[in-house]
């Protein structure tokens, strides 16, 4: 009897340990998986104009870097000092790149503890893989921008936001506070996930410390008040300027980004599982402690959407991007209802299918991210007018902050001291704290007068904007070549038109 007994025991350990392990490899897989979509093809793509403000920032002096961050770079700042250490590691877009990556792999275990505190470790191996293969986190964890990162301080905000309501220590809202700060600081609609995070407890019922929470609040608003005063008050608040009115295409493309840009098939797919899983707690009539945790979810994935439609009749704010920390509990939601299939096969088969589409969408991701005409090639292009350019041409930009992206690809050519003339004269400094501009009249006549040649570099397609300044040049110059990079556009004027001689003027002389 007893030794039936010790190999009872015997064999639930050995089935708990195979479980875990189980559980482990899972998460192996989706982290090693994540790992290397991210970093495939990761320094073949040229920098775009943010990528480069992004690494010419991080090479300022300390003393310029607090300007440009105050008078106009004060969103994201948090990335930009850790990028400030990271670019020692090298100054290549791989190099660059990587700490993108590195944020964007962390996120994978981090979704994983999000999802099994929230709905078991079924579903947060289930939540780790969706996210590890997301064609839209893949992307941005790719970019030398502050995305990635953004999202996996939304995971560990919340995370730590719900420690804190389950065991208020000290510790627990201490922690709660700088991942809330940092996220903020990270992006600023990091705000907004604030927001929603707060909105939730009214649907919440039972005990809150509510002394300790509104203490949070209070400390959080005083830390990001520096950022506020800067974004308010010392910043010329045009950083936003370029975007334009969100059509229904604009919100229908980010409903594809947001479920992994594999088409109607995978959109309708997390649609009807998210509806699935938010269902379970929107349709109870107590907000359990069981119940309030769809609810929570709920009100990050729809609050901010919602915030920004509505801002967005009045003020310019709708980028995808900028909503990508709404991504995780669409994910969760989904892998929720995946996970509480009650047949196996049918669990293992909508997954697969969930997988499937979503590997579609990450491969039409890189076959467009391998696509040179669908980029903004400011390497190919720098390199080119380099190679051709004459001492004392000059270049022109028709927006003068695409400078920036010229100017990076010349350090890392080695080629600043190149004898050309580039216009606007502008310091990166200059180039990063007040608001772009186009060349105006009184400067292309300058250069007119001055350059027997001129380059022209945009990357934005001809247009209203552009224009001008091209028939001004074609009224001087006779001569014309045009070479295409991706989206960005060098045209090369010459052969002077000479101006006729006043036979007037001649002969009273």
């Amino acid at each position: 009897m007893t030794s039936e007994l010790c190999r009872s025991a015997e064999d639930i350990i050995g089935i708990r340990r195979a479980s875990a392990f189980g559980f482990r490899l899972w998460l192996i897989i989706a982290i090693a998986l994540a790992t290397v979509l991210r970093f495939i093809r990761l320094g073949t793509k040229s920098f775009w104009l943010d990528e480069a403000a992004s690494a010419t920032l991080a090479r300022l002096d300390w003393r310029f870097f607090w300007i440009a961050i105050t008078h106009r770079q004060a969103n994201m700042v948090l990335y930009y000092l850790l990028l400030r250490g990271w670019i020692r590691l090298g100054s290549s877009e791989f190099a660059i790149r990587s700490l993108s990556v590195v944020a964007g792999v962390v996120a994978i275990p981090a979704i994983y503890l999000l999802g099994t505190r929230l709905f078991g470790p079924k579903a947060g191996r289930v939540a780790a893989l969706l996210l590890s293969v997301h064609a839209f986190h893949i992307r941005y964890s790719q970019e030398a921008r502050a995305y990635s990162l953004f999202m996996l301080l939304a995971i560990l905000s919340s995370l730590l936001f719900l420690c804190s309501l389950d065991r208020p220590t000290r510790s627990n809202w201490a922690a709660y506070v700088l991942s809330s700060t940092l996220i903020v600081y990270t992006q600023v609609f990091g705000s907004l996930m604030l927001l929603a995070e707060w909105v939730s407890l009214f649907f919440r019922r039972g005990e809150i410390a509510w002394k300790q929470f509104f203490l949070s609040v209070a400390i959080i608003c005083l830390l990001i008040s520096p950022l506020a005063y800067c974004l308010m008050f010392s910043s010329d608040r045009t950083q936003l300027s370029w975007l334009t009115t969100p059509t229904l295409q604009d919100w229908y493309r980010f409903a594809l980004d947001m479920t992994g840009n594999g088409g109607v098939l995978l959109l309708a797919v997390y649609g009807v599982l998210a509806l699935i899983g938010a269902g379970a707690g929107l349709r109870s009539s107590t907000a359990s402690a069981d119940s309030w945790k769809y609810w929570f979810l709920s009100t990050w994935l729809i609050l901010p959407v919602v915030f920004v439609l509505v801002v967005s009749v009045r003020w310019l704010v709708f980028e995808p991007r900028f909503l990508i920390f709404c991504l995780p509990p669409l994910v969760l939601l989904a892998s929720d209802a995946l996970s509480r299939a009650r047949s196996s096969v049918v669990f293992a088969a909508a997954l697969m299918v969930l997988l499937g589409l979503s590997l579609n969408g990450t491969y039409s991701y890189f076959r467009g991210r391998a696509d040179a005409g669908h980029t903004d090639d400011w390497r190919g292009a720098t390199r080119y007018v380099l190679s051709q350019a004459r001492a004392s041409d000059a270049v022109l930009f028709s927006y003068s902050e695409e400078r920036l992206a010229f100017d990076e690809y010349r350090r890392q050519f080695h080629l600043a001291d190149a004898p050309i003339h580039e216009f606007p004269e502008q310091t990166d400094l200059e180039l990063l704290t007040t608001r772009p501009s186009r060349p105006n009249s009184e400067l292309l006549n300058q250069i007119v007068a001055s350059y027997q040649r001129v380059w022209v570099i945009s990357a934005f397609q001809p247009n209203q904007y552009t224009l001008p300044t091209e028939t001004a040049l074609k009224a001087h110059f006779s001569g014309r070549e045009e070479q295409g990079f991706g989206f960005v556009r060098v045209e090369l004027f010459q052969d002077k038109i000479l101006e006729p001689i006043d036979r007037h003027k001649t002969s009273a002389q």
